[in-house]
């Protein structure tokens, strides 16, 4: 159970040389980090390669430098642990492998990592293509829909063949509704100035143990079925429910809910984002759009896709890729010092938050020139490998990079060519706000005309 003291403790001094953000005596920023978050980081980019904030009495440096961001992910990983806002989402995500620390990661990192290798990949592309075309015959010309909700339910569905070996369709309205509580609740904790820890029967704590429940209701079904069968059935929780350390011990129910839990919100609410924010630039972008209808058709012709035809796809691969550059659904990653520790020419004290602004550093135009034009040609083999890898950071970096990238990749590749393919969407907005969650979602969603379908 939660402490009912804050998690963000503020260290002993800061760091004088970074640049602060101006903001209103007592509070600093924190008005405007509740408001406008991306805002807030957004202005805080134009200051400086690190800006300090001040919540209350808190400071928090925001990085948008990518050599910065490479030191703290990857040069000097050991001197940092994740950011302690993420307590807000143990009472979801428990001791899964996006919150464990130490030896609890290394160890659950070394048992999932069967299930992302190449091999067991190849297999999930068939599935991934067959739940596309399941969604797009759901769909009848003229119909208006939510292409965020329609994604979400899509990739939800992929998720239950490939990781849990279960179809989940009919569970969809309840994981997504749960994940939605979750998520804001976990944000209104995070910018409360009042921190009180778990046990206070606040309404943002209701309503995560509301979700909490909601999502624990499908995510230990799944377990009890799979213990029932208990062979390895190609699927994620099979492979889980089997797996077992050197000394011969296995993972307990709760501990194999956590990584399940982990893997419904990392597994598919990420890629479902990411090809919102596709057909999104796909509807502004009607050649980028005719370009990919001709690869498509170039290299696929009527025939089923598969897994097969990516490596002669670049444009498809690029056009994701741009996408995830100008929308990273993991915006920002948190962490927090455990040591005083150096950082560019800045001395960072032990216990200070930092956010690595992944979507500000994506859009530096020292690093991308015209960097709010979406111009998939950019992402293309050449100029990707003329660039620096770390100025692209949508999986993260280091010992805590995504995974499931691989994964995530194939998965939103597959599914938007044969989306295109098979359907003309008509996004019904040229302008969406987005909505920095946990994930970064369209706020409102993402209305959109099916104009064709077959």
């Amino acid at each position: 159970m939660a402490s009912s003291t804050s998690p963000f403790t503020a260290p002993a001094s800061i760091a004088s040389s970074v640049p602060p953000m101006p903001g209103l005596p007592l509070i600093g920023n924190l008005l405007e980090f509740r408001r406008d978050r991306l805002g807030l980081q957004d202005r805080a980019a134009k200051l400086g390669p690190i800006t300090r904030l001040s919540l209350a009495h808190i400071p928090v440096y925001v990085v948008t430098c990518a050599d910065l961001a490479h030191q703290i992910l990857v040069d000097e990983a050991a001197s940092f642990k994740k950011s302690p806002g993420l307590q807000f989402l143990m009472p979801l995500l428990g001791d899964g492998l996006l919150t464990a620390e130490g030896g609890t990661h290394k160890r659950h990192r070394k048992l999932l990592a069967p299930a992302f290798a190449p091999k067991r990949l190849a297999a999930y592309g068939d599935v991934m293509v067959g739940e596309t075309l399941t969604q797009v015959a759901s769909w009848r010309r003229g119909q208006r829909i939510d292409i965020a909700q329609e994604m979400m339910a899509m990739t939800l569905a992929i998720a239950g063949r490939t990781m849990f070996g279960a179809d989940v369709r009919r569970d969809a309205p309840r994981v997504a509704e749960g994940l939605e509580l979750a998520m804001r609740s976990m944000i209104e904790s995070v910018t409360s100035p009042v921190q009180l820890g778990y046990r206070w029967p606040l309404p943002r704590h209701v309503r995560m143990r509301r979700a909490v429940a909601m999502l624990d209701q499908v995510v230990y079904r799944l377990i009890a079925d799979g213990r029932r069968l208990g062979t390895d059935r190609g699927d994620v929780l099979s492979m889980l429910l089997l797996a077992r350390d050197e000394d011969g011990t296995g993972l307990s129910d709760k501990q194999v809910r956590d990584e399940v839990m982990t893997l419904m919100l990392a597994g598919h609410e990420t890629t479902a984002n990411a090809l919102t924010w596709s057909w999104y630039e796909l509807g502004r972008n009607p050649g980028v759009l005719a370009r990919l209808e001709q690869e498509i058709a170039e290299v696929v012709g009527d025939r089923r896709m598969t897994a097969d035809d990516l490596p002669a796809m670049p444009w498809t691969a690029a056009v994701v890729d741009e996408a995830m550059r100008l929308h990273p659904p993991a915006y920002m990653m948190g962490r927090q010092a455990l040591r005083d520790v150096t950082i560019g020419a800045h001395r960072i004290p032990e216990r200070s938050t930092l956010l690595v602004y992944i979507r500000g550093i994506h859009r530096r135009d020292d690093y991308f020139p015209s960097p709010l034009a979406f111009k998939p040609e950019r992402m293309l083999p050449e100029p990707k490998k003329a660039r620096p890898r770390h100025h692209y950071l949508p999986f993260g970096a280091g010992p805590r990079v995504c995974i499931g990238s691989h994964f995530a990749l194939m998965e939103a590749q597959l599914c938007l060519a044969t989306m295109v393919q098979r359907a003309r969407l008509r996004p019904l907005s040229t302008h969406v706000e987005a909505e920095p969650l946990i994930t970064l979602r369209p706020r409102g969603g993402l209305p959109a005309l099916v104009d064709d379908c077959r």
